[in-house]
């Protein structure tokens, strides 16, 4: 079975030989009486453009993801495991939908926080954590702001969607976040 990595690189390789042959065409097509011709091929060409780019940032994410789980991963993955984003312990009620379409209901970041330790040592001074976490909740805010402000800018309807998604994500690291900081403020 392929591996979706081994297909993003597989379709960033194609879309930049496609990109490199659309550029090969505009170059051609250099005539007023091509002008139709050209712009059609130049909105696909700038589609393409995109599209390669999309594919070497995931690739460029999974890589750092990988690199992020065998660095502080405490138990190490054999060679084949995929990553999934948000928590992969959360076990989602039936008919909740695909993983990532929305944020979690509070009931469900409610069990899931449950089972979290209720005293948390840091390395460093465990004081900290609530303070900690309440800069990431705004750092999340922040980033969950800014993707909502960048989906209702963009034109292209790839770029949109994509940072809509990211919005969502954003949302259930805040809502994760949150629900640690009312479990340790409590202590």
């Amino acid at each position: 079975m392929k591996r979706m990595i081994d297909i993003v690189r597989e379709a960033k390789k194609v879309e930049g030989k496609a990109e490199k042959d659309y550029k090969k065409l505009l170059k051609k097509l250099d005539k007023p009486e091509y002008a139709d011709l050209r712009g059609l091929i130049l909105r696909i060409a700038i589609d393409t453009a995109f599209h390669k780019r999309l594919m070497e940032a995931l690739e460029k994410a999974y890589d750092d993801a990988v690199k992020l789980v065998e660095e502080y991963s405490i138990e190490k993955p054999n060679e084949d495991y995929a990553l999934i984003p948000g928590v992969p312990t959360m076990v989602m009620p039936l008919g909740f939908g695909p993983v990532g379409a929305r944020i979690p209901p509070e009931e469900v970041i409610e069990e899931f926080l449950k089972d979290f330790p209720t005293e948390v040592v840091l390395p460093e001074d465990g004081k900290k954590l609530v303070e900690l976490l309440r800069k990431y909740a705004e750092e999340e805010a922040k980033m969950r702001e800014l993707y909502e402000e960048l989906s209702k800018r963009a034109f292209h309807p790839v770029v949109r969607e994509l940072v809509r998604e990211l919005r969502r994500n954003e949302e259930q690291h805040e809502s994760f976040i949150k629900g640690l900081i009312e479990k340790y403020a409590k202590e």
